[in-house]
């Protein structure tokens, strides 16, 4: 159950018109970042990794509005989305530790 905040309806609105704009923002980024000509491969996956999970981020604390939740139910949704990379960087590890 979500915390009552304190915040009217218009500040809410213009709160996620806010993040919208934000969104809009670091979607032109991403965009720009791809078409930049001469950039090695690791910094643009690299630039559009940040990129992306800033707008995660942006997403599940305003839209999903986790921003007023408990820190226990945060980490109930960003532990299991943890799991995943801290599995592909053992696989990495692994790999890299079988070539040489």
């Amino acid at each position: 159950m979500a915390h009552d905040t304190g915040l009217d309806a218009r500040t809410d609105r213009s709160e996620h018109a806010l993040v919208f704009l934000a969104l809009v923002v670091l979607t032109g980024l991403e965009l720009t970042v791809a078409k930049v000509p001469g950039v090695g491969h690791r910094a643009l996956v690299s630039a559009l990794v940040v990129l992306a999970v800033s707008k995660a981020a942006l997403i599940g604390l305003f839209f999903m509005h986790l921003k007023y939740e408990t820190r226990s139910l945060k980490l109930t949704v960003l532990l299991p989305l943890l799991a995943p990379a801290l599995y592909a960087v053992a696989l990495i590890a692994d790999a890299t530790w079988r070539l040489l």
